[in-house]
């Protein structure tokens, strides 16, 4: 089990720890810098850039492990389309309503692939199912959501990422107890590039994640606590109900075609 899990989390460090000395190059290379005022603590220009590093690693360790089934390319490609919207915005500093839209964008390309909140655990018992109307405009809110929070805490060295990855670690335990196959793979990726990652941006950071980083890691782990839920709907309401805590952010769930690796 550990060799399963580990490979993709050991992968995706390697290549992270390589690659972001170079993404720091190419950062300073086409100007995708964060310059300091009165409002920041360095002192210096800083490489935003360092989430594309991230990126990388997480899809050689997706790829390296994973069949690329429906499901699976829809999230690597909503995640393609936030990296790419991150390091326009690490270059350009986009308008916030720039950025939204390209986040909405991304969302859609899970609702695109069928991945989406379909019903929410009732308290009192059972569950409401949701209409279109409600589950794609609620499955939309919740992307954009996660993937601001995890941007709105990239605000000190090493911040947003130890966060991430503690939660990343953490999401991989659940998954492994509940067998979710899938789910532990991609979070061990992202995991790993996040730990490979994090070495260049504790205090004192020589990088940053930029937007580039922040928004793509909040929006896997939005898109991975959606996609976690699938399986729960093939299990018991008891079953089930174990999984409303799944990511522990996501008390949502949602039907989906076979998960069967």
């Amino acid at each position: 089990m550990l060799k399963v899990y580990g490979f993709p989390f050991l992968l995706a460090a390697l290549v992270s720890y390589v690659l972001t000395p170079y993404i720091k190059m190419l950062a300073f290379k086409i100007g995708a810098i964060d310059k300091p005022d009165n409002r920041k603590v360095h002192k210096k220009i800083m490489p935003r850039l360092g989430g594309l590093a991230i990126y990388i690693a997480f899809m050689v360790g997706v790829v390296a492990s994973l069949e690329l089934t429906w499901d699976i390319v829809g999230i690597l490609l909503g995640g393609t389309l936030i990296v790419l919207v991150g390091i326009l915005d690490d270059k350009y500093q986009l308008p916030a309503k720039v950025k939204l839209l390209g986040q909405i964008a991304a969302a859609c390309v899970l609702i695109l692939f069928d991945i989406r909140i379909e019903w929410v655990n009732n308290p009192f018992g059972g569950y409401f199912y949701l209409d279109e109307f409600i589950s794609i405009p609620l499955t939309i809110f919740w992307v954009i959501s996660f993937t601001n929070v995890v941007n709105l805490i990239d605000g000190l060295d090493g911040l947003a990422a130890g966060v991430s990855a503690i939660a990343s670690l953490t999401v991989i335990l659940v998954a492994v107890q509940m067998g979710y196959y899938h789910i532990a793979i991609l979070t061990a990726a992202l995991a790993g590039g996040i730990i490979g990652f994090i070495r260049y941006n504790f205090n004192p950071a020589t990088i940053f994640m930029g937007d580039t980083g922040s928004m793509f890691i909040g929006y896997m782990l939005a898109a991975v606590s959606v996609y976690g839920a699938v399986k729960t709907a093939g299990h018991s309401a008891g079953t089930a109900d174990y999984g409303y805590g799944f990511c522990n952010y996501a008390p949502l769930q949602q039907r989906q075609a076979d998960f069967s690796t």
